[in-house]
């Protein structure tokens, strides 16, 4: 099942495949290195979003016994007189 990748995966996505498109175009970039790699920083892109998208989302709940390493059945709250 496909499922919506994390916005911040999207955008290091869309920042790699405009360094690899611009890399591409005959332009100077400051950037040293980037020239000759840029089909390389496109298929980093879609990589991530494809994996992105095929990866489990993290559980939005946590149990007390992940919460605290351990389990925590033997805990039963007592009742507090009134004083």
């Amino acid at each position: 099942m496909l499922r919506a990748p994390n916005i911040a995966l999207f955008v290091i996505a869309g920042c790699l495949a405009m360094l690899g498109i611009l890399a591409a175009l005959p332009i100077a970039l400051p950037i040293p290195g980037l020239t000759g790699n840029s089909s390389w920083y496109i298929f980093a892109a879609w990589f991530l979003l494809a994996a992105g998208s095929v990866a489990s989302p993290a559980s939005k709940t946590k149990e007390p016994s992940d919460v605290f390493g351990g389990e925590c059945n033997d805990y039963v709250p007592t009742p507090r007189s009134p004083q």
